[in-house]
């Protein structure tokens, strides 16, 4: 049984050919591109537009009637629809969109550095349009890392399945977050998942949420560096069981670790991608720094 369905926006004007099947860009991708470019943000990022409450007068056809003070942002929006996905075998049998699909999808916005949702479904919150990982890689390299975690994925029994694809979706989830306080919860319940995935793949036993960070490092050779590591440690800790941020209120100021989420970001990209056994330079080289990421090919 094949699968095809649609998606977007995918700001990628090629095909994305895998095992037994492809993401390719939809008749429309150039219309739907200038919409984005017309409508997104200087930031980057395509906010939930604002809607209005209406009613409709009874008993008499007409023009629905704005309600005064109604105004707000949508809480779910859509974005244009960029690409189709054709998977000739998929693996599961069900709701594919959460099978096979959800993988497929979650993994091109996770490499390209952006959300992607399905034909019908819709967003939360802001939208990257432009990329937030500052990946850098040649042609050919999308294709070759999502035809490989793909094969991957498929050996995986269901539960971790599940587990590396909701993995994904968080992952790209929180760049929808507009603090960074909120975003560093965002990216510890991620990591905190990818240590979960390992548990029940591996049977990793962890102690402290320190020497769970360093032996994940270790485990697939990522630089490791001890000062940031104890700052996450600690943000975590103060954020979870006091509700401090960086020893003050939430939201008060920036703090001088305003970066920590971002290098927590930069960890979980190395693990995810690692997590598959997809080790290359990317995954090796520190993440506690700003800059382009070159991702190359696992050979």
């Amino acid at each position: 049984m094949s699968y095809i369905d649609r998606l977007g926006f995918l700001n990628y004007p090629d095909e994305i050919d895998f095992e037994h099947g492809r993401i390719q860009p939809c008749a429309e991708f150039a219309e739907e591109l200038r919409f984005v470019r017309q409508y997104e943000h200087a930031d980057g990022f395509m906010y939930p537009p604002m809607i209005q409450t209406h009613r409709m007068p009874l008993g008499e056809p007409g023009v629905p009637v704005p309600i005064p003070n109604t105004s707000r942002p949508a809480a779910v929006f859509d974005m244009p629809l960029s690409h189709e996905i054709r998977i000739g075998s998929p693996l599961g049998n069900g709701d594919l969109r959460h099978e096979d699909g959800g993988l497929i999808i979650h993994l091109a916005a996770f490499f390209f550095g952006t959300r992607l949702q399905f034909e019908g479904w819709h967003f939360d919150g802001r939208v990257p349009t432009k990329p937030t990982n500052s990946f850098t890689y040649a042609s050919g390299t999308p294709a070759h890392f999502i035809r490989w975690v793909y094969a991957k994925w498929k050996t995986w029994p269901q539960e971790s399945r599940r587990r590396y694809t909701n993995i994904l979706y968080m992952h790209a989830r929180t760049d929808s977050c507009i603090w960074e306080w909120d975003r560093f919860i965002y990216r510890y319940m991620t990591f905190d998942a990818i240590c979960k995935f390992h548990q029940e793949m591996d049977g990793i036993k962890f102690t402290t949420h320190n020497k769970r960070i360093i032996e994940m490092c270790r485990r697939y050779d990522i630089a490791t560096n001890e000062e940031a590591i104890k700052d996450l440690v600690r943000l975590r800790n103060d954020l979870f069981h006091e509700a401090l941020w960086d020893g003050t209120t939430p939201g008060r100021r920036a703090g001088e670790n305003f970066l920590a989420e971002k290098w927590l970001g930069n960890l979980n990209a190395k693990l995810i991608v690692a997590s598959s056994g997809y080790l290359n330079e990317f995954t090796r080289r520190g993440w506690w720094f700003f800059g382009w990421q070159p991702f190359d090919r696992y050979t």
